[in-house]
């Protein structure tokens, strides 16, 4: 097939969506498909780049600040590349997503859309994550603009499905994983000799309000082994000098990683002892996903607005949501019980082959071959119903000019 994967960002890891474009990218082409990308231009002159658009200084700071860019829509750049192809698929509901599903409409181009991001994501940055009234609105305008338009809408965990339910978007539901690469396997290794004393508790995410970054810190510091406990900050955000000034309470000063290679990434997952993952709103949890995939025993936030909770096959894995003093007594338990997590190490890694991005690529071309399929028979079915009528047509105009006898015979034949 050739496929046409559109989204804002691509050619970036600051967040989860460019990474599962990037994935659903390489295993389409390891699978022998064709695949084409729409997104930002990454300065290296692709063949299907668009701009960045702009919301003047102030917005475009929040915008980045988040990790993210939003495109311009060009018709002539989404013509191209989406001529030709036997389906799209649309990454965001954005101003780029929206204009890609009209025109694939226009053009009777197949066309699936994905769900990778909820109004919490957005309405957290401006203290109204709790408004049910703006988050509807936005649920409703996303809807009306685009989801309304598409048969077929990928959804990266069964939270995501139900909440599209809950909110009326009636396209069939695909819930398939963004996976994980298979680099990210279990190799335990010893700690650094500078980490030799100490329990590491990985943290890895956008630093942003609804990550809830300083509940970990806080559980930290309730915590009755305090002074054994260091923290491992992988990743960036707009709540970094925040979490920095809070980190200053704790025993031991974490470590700020920042932006983190590959190689990095699968050594401290696989020295450390704990991984926690506190966000309070989260479509699936794709860094939480491949932390278990190297053997990295979590604890998650059981929050009815994140999907992590899937990730999790032990009962003290599992803390309520926004509540440190829950967390510490879940992270002192798994301190005090070391045999629990030494077996949980490769009981939790096993568990993760259950997310794997073969089984999903797997799913995803079975979406794709549907929405072809469906396409291409709602097409014949029309060529069919216009041909139908051309003769209900022509047999009016025969009834029309007969006379009463004629019309009598004419009626009887076609009973």
């Amino acid at each position: 097939m050739i496929i046409t994967l559109v989204t804002d960002q691509f050619y970036t890891s600051s967040h989860g969506t460019s990474v599962s474009a990037q994935r659903l990218y390489q295993g389409l082409i390891e699978q022998g498909h064709t695949v084409r990308v729409l997104a930002i231009d990454n300065g290296e002159n692709t063949p299907y780049a668009i701009k960045e658009r702009s919301f003047g200084k102030f917005a475009d700071k929040v915008i980045h600040s988040q990790g993210f860019q939003l495109a311009k829509p060009d018709d002539n750049v989404i013509r191209k590349a989406i001529t030709g192809a036997d389906v799209v698929h649309v990454f965001m509901p954005f101003a780029l997503g929206r204009r890609t599903v009209k025109l694939c409409r226009q053009m009777n181009i197949p066309c699936t859309c994905a769900s990778h991001i909820v109004p919490e994501n957005i309405t957290s940055t401006i203290h109204l994550s709790k408004s049910k009234l703006i988050n509807n609105l936005i649920w409703n305008h996303w809807l009306r603009t685009t989801y309304q338009y598409v048969d077929h809408i990928h959804c990266p965990s069964k939270m995501v499905a139900q909440q599209l339910e809950k909110h009326h978007f009636f396209a069939d539901k695909h819930i398939i994983s963004n996976g994980y690469n298979d680099i990210y396997k279990m190799n335990r290794e010893e700690k650094p000799a500078i980490y030799k004393d100490k329990f590491i508790i990985v943290v890895n995410g956008r630093m942003s309000r609804e990550k809830r970054f300083d509940v970990i810190i806080k559980a930290v510091n309730k915590s009755k082994y305090r002074d054994r406990i260091l923290l491992i900050f992988g990743g960036k955000g707009p709540l970094k000098n925040h979490l920095l000034n809070m980190a200053k309470k704790l025993p031991n000063t974490p470590v700020f990683l920042g932006a983190y290679n590959r190689e990095q990434q699968l050594s401290f997952l696989n020295f450390a002892d704990l991984y926690v993952h506190s966000a309070d709103v989260e479509v699936e949890g794709m860094t939480c996903l491949e932390a278990i995939a190297c053997g990295c025993v979590p604890i998650v936030s059981d929050s009815p607005k994140s999907a992590t909770s899937q990730f999790v096959a032990h009962p003290k894995s599992l803390f309520q949501h926004g509540n440190c003093y829950d967390l510490a007594n879940k992270i002192d338990w798994w301190i005090e019980h070391p045999d629990d997590l030494r077996a949980h190490h490769e009981i939790i890694a096993d568990y993760a082959k259950n997310f794997s991005v073969e089984l999903s690529m797997r799913a995803y071309v079975k979406m794709f071959e549907k929405a072809v399929a469906e396409h291409k028979e709602a097409c014949h079915s029309t060529n069919e119903e216009i041909v139908y009528n051309e003769i209900l047509d022509e047999e009016l105009l025969d009834y029309c000019s007969c006379d009463e006898t004629e019309k009598d015979d004419l009626i009887e034949h076609r009973i």
